[in-house]
C-alpha cells in the first residue's frame, strides 16, 4: 500500500468540482494500490477548508456535498509534510514550522525587546 503525498492530492482533484466518492475513485484510477479510505479522503478535504492556507470552496451538505479546489499556498505542502504521521505511530506533529516564518519570528523578536525597554521605563515612572 502506497500513500499519496499532500502534492499528489492536490494535484489530483485541482481545479474539479468533485464529491468524495469521485475523489475516491480518481484516487484508486490514479494511484493504484494506495491505502487512501474515504474517511481519510473526508478528513483531508475537512482539514483544507479549514486553512487559511488553501483557497476551497464546498457546495452541498453531507454525502451530497462537492469540493472545488482552486489554488493551495506553498505553506500548506510544507506543513502537509511535517505534520503527516503514519497509521498506528503516536508520535506528535512538529510544530516549529506552524507558527512562525522567518519574518514574523523577527517582528516577535523586535517587540519583545521593545516591551522589556518599555517596562524599565514603566518600572521607574511608578
Amino acid at each position: 500500500m502506497t500513500r499519496i503525498t499532500t502534492r499528489q492530492f492536490v494535484e489530483l482533484i485541482q481545479g474539479k468540482n468533485l464529491s468524495t466518492a469521485e475523489i475516491s475513485a480518481l484516487t484508486h484510477e490514479k494511484h493504484p494500490g494506495n491505502s487512501m479510505t474515504r474517511s481519510q479522503i473526508c478528513i483531508r478535504l475537512k482539514s483544507m477548508l479549514r486553512s487559511p492556507n488553501v483557497n476551497m470552496i464546498r457546495t452541498g451538505q453531507g454525502n451530497k456535498a462537492r469540493y472545488h479546489l482552486i489554488g493551495v499556498n506553498e505553506r500548506f505542502y510544507e506543513l502537509g509534510e511535517v505534520n503527516f504521521r503514519p497509521a498506528g505511530k503516536k508520535t506528535r506533529p512538529d510544530k516549529t514550522l506552524w507558527h512562525f516564518n522567518p519574518v514574523e519570528l523577527r517582528f516577535c523578536h523586535m517587540h519583545k525587546m521593545f516591551d522589556q525597554a518599555l517596562a524599565g521605563v514603566r518600572g521607574r515612572a511608578c
